[in-house]
């Protein structure tokens, strides 16, 4: 199989964790694809974007949510997305928050770096940095419910790849004092192998992104 990837991308990094957690990633050749490249990208996912999963059969997967469903079909271990039950619901949800984490995150940085300044919607802005307040909120009760000893399920994989992005493109934000119990679930998985190895990094060649001129800030939450 193929994964087209990218560098920076938080929905890449869950994939990513979620072959290494599953212990699939020797069955996977990653590739590199910067999505302005629509003669090899728009075949496989006609919106131009990634993660696509080229498969045995010759077809593609994508998004990041279908990819990991069929990635938790192929490994020996536990399903890291129960088949069936409250459970399963409860799982997903999450996985949607911690998406909407990321999403939260990125607009928000591509809003902060517009030019000229002048256009920049603080409204906007403002609306994100709620949006990531309350879901880092609502993580942090979530992350309550996860035990160590466990095998890690795909909402913690989901979660810690949002969580990745924010630490990497909002990394003055102060998040933790707030979620003291997502926090320390956070700083005991970044320690393992599926994290370690998957770090964002700038794409080779390319200029470092310039700092946002609206930095982040934690919204007071009632």
């Amino acid at each position: 199989m193929r994964l087209h990837s990218s560098y920076t991308s938080p929905y890449v990094r869950k994939v990513k964790i979620f072959l290494m957690e599953t212990g699939l990633m020797d069955s996977v050749e990653e590739v590199y694809t910067n999505p302005a490249e629509e003669v090899v990208l728009r075949p496989l996912n006609p919106l131009g974007k990634i993660p696509a999963l080229e498969v045995r059969d010759g077809s593609a997967l994508y998004d990041s949510t279908v990819i990991c469903g069929y990635l938790d079909t192929l490994h020996r271990g536990p399903r890291r997305i129960p088949e069936e039950g409250p459970e399963r619901w409860r799982v997903l949800r999450t996985e949607s928050l911690a998406d909407g984490l990321a999403d939260a995150a990125n607009l928000r940085r591509n809003e902060a770096l517009r030019e000229p300044r002048s256009l920049i919607s603080r409204e906007f802005i403002d609306r994100q940095d709620l949006a990531i307040s309350h879901a880092l909120l609502a993580l942090d009760g979530v992350a309550a419910s996860w035990h160590a000893e466990a095998a890690v399920g795909h909402d913690q994989i989901a979660t810690a790849a949002a969580l990745g992005y924010i630490a990497f493109r909002y990394e003055e934000l102060a998040w933790r004092g707030h979620c003291p119990v997502l926090a320390d679930w956070f700083g005991r998985f970044v320690a393992g192998d599926s994290f370690r190895l998957t770090m964002p990094r700038n794409p080779p060649g390319r200029p470092v992104p310039p700092a946002q001129s609206v930095p982040p800030k934690w919204c007071v939450v009632s």
